[in-house]
């Protein structure tokens, strides 16, 4: 038993490093905020009262290697962005840094949930 410990140790810790090293290559390229029809559902009932501190909309990202860029109707945004566990920490110039739990990656959807929200509320749709 304690010769097989080491040998499951590494395999384990090598399988980790792997899927979070996939995570940071699908999350690279251009996103364009999109709502799909299957998700991103909230409902507004005047018994819950959630509210999000998350003042800044994104319309579009584009995820380089440590950097972003960002755009809203209004305003172009840069930063650094991290994915730490299932979280996605986007930290913009303006030191500012807005957290997201990653809840779908693939190659063409990223679905992300603000902090405090109960369902994914941010769905973006890779750009061609």
């Amino acid at each position: 038993m304690k010769k097989i410990f080491p040998f499951f140790f590494i395999f384990l810790s090598s399988f980790l490093m792997s899927q979070k090293q996939d995570r940071k290559n699908l999350i690279k390229g251009k996103w364009d905020f999109k709502v799909f029809d299957d998700t991103i559902a909230f409902p507004i009932l005047p018994e819950i009262n959630i509210k999000t501190s998350n003042k800044i909309f994104l319309n579009s990202i584009e995820f380089e290697d440590n950097t972003f860029s960002a755009k809203n109707k209004l305003d172009k945004f840069e930063g650094k962005w991290v994915i730490l566990g299932n979280n996605l920490i986007l930290y913009f110039s303006n030191k500012v840094s807005l957290l997201y739990e990653i809840m779908r990656l693939n190659n063409d959807r990223l679905e992300l949930k603000e902090e405090g929200m109960l369902v994914p509320n941010l769905g973006y749709q890779r750009r061609n």
